[in-house]
């Protein structure tokens, strides 16, 4: 403005920046992170299903339940034949007779079961072991099969898989779940 020169002149100023590979390692960790815990939560979430005592056809994963059994062509090892037991007490010994034989222990009937798995889980509905909705959903079921005449190992498979279904989902606790299964593996009609 005034005719003189302006001497300064503008600078250019350069900001030291973070170089995006230093962001690199932060965001592997966490995806290594985010990874673990989806693969304990898969593996904590299906246990109780792969570590069942009960095989049924009802226990099984899909994938497992949609592939074909394995059959083998010829048997690859001979059936295992038991060996001769000693009698109890060995003989020459001073023993009187054989011991008396309980009989068996009678099985409860398929009604009998039933009657008892519907009141574990009236008790579980009231312990808050057993979700209502569920526990009212088992119940008619139960009921169904009490009032329907014939059974079938395909009803007490569904009832398995019903059951086994609400527990992985949360709805029936894990020790009431075993407990409906440990009474409903008396139900082989």
């Amino acid at each position: 403005m005034t005719g003189e020169r302006d001497t300064a002149a503008w600078r250019r100023e350069v900001l030291p920046r973070r170089s995006p590979a230093a962001r690199f390692p932060w965001l592997a960790l966490a995806g290594a992170v985010a990874t673990i815990v989806a693969a304990t939560v898969l593996v904590l979430g299906m246990g109780d299903t792969l570590s069942s005592r009960d095989g049924s056809a009802g226990r099984l994963l899909p994938l497992q339940a949609a592939s074909p059994p394995a059959t083998s062509p010829s048997e690859p090892f001979p059936p295992e034949t038991s060996s001769p037991r000693t009698p109890w007490p060995p003989p020459g010994s001073t023993a009187s007779g054989p011991p008396p034989q309980e009989p068996p222990p009678a099985e409860p009937g398929i009604d009998e079961v039933l009657v008892r798995l519907r009141h574990a889980v009236d008790q579980g509905v009231a312990a808050g072991d057993v979700r209502d909705d569920v526990g009212l959903d088992l119940g008619n079921v139960i009921e169904r099969m009490l009032d329907h005449g014939e059974r079938s190992r395909a009803d007490v498979a569904s009832l398995r898989h019903k059951i086994a279904t609400r527990a992985r989902e949360g709805a029936i606790t894990g020790g009431r779940a075993e407990q409906l299964r440990v009474i409903l593996d008396g139900a082989v009609p």
